[in-house]
């Protein structure tokens, strides 16, 4: 048996970010963040979250007013970057593994183990990775 293939038909999961996250997650914010180094707390959205580079690749920066917690923002099951929250809920694009942003806990497989939680401080609207 043969089968045949489109060109372009094949997708892989991998830690490679190439397609790029799309941003846009209406008013959840979107990925781009900060490149490193302080996040100003007034860039998170409350309620939601932003992607940003972290200590050791993407992090997700989650905000529920005052309170910031940051994830390893890398898929555990195959380490595709998640989209920023909705609804406190991150969602990995290739194969559809939720999050649970209060947590990190997935939520819905394939992924079965949670996002990686990252220590962050909070000082006047500055926010840093511990």
């Amino acid at each position: 048996m043969v089968a045949l293939v489109a060109p372009g038909a094949l997708v892989a999961c991998g830690s490679d970010d190439a397609g790029g996250n799309s941003g846009g997650n209406g008013g959840s914010g979107g990925n781009g963040g900060s490149s490193g180094g302080a996040t100003a707390l007034s860039d998170i959205p409350d309620g939601g979250g932003l992607i940003v580079d972290g200590p050791d690749g993407k992090a997700l920066l989650v905000r529920n007013g005052n309170e910031v917690k940051a994830f390893n923002a890398a898929c555990t099951h195959q380490g595709t970057i998640v989209e920023a929250p909705q609804d406190g809920v991150a969602v990995c694009r290739n194969h559809g593994s939720e999050f649970d942003t209060t947590t990190g806990e997935a939520t819905k497989g394939p992924a079965t183990e949670p996002l990686p939680e990252i220590p962050v401080t909070v000082e006047g609207d500055q926010v840093t990775f511990a």
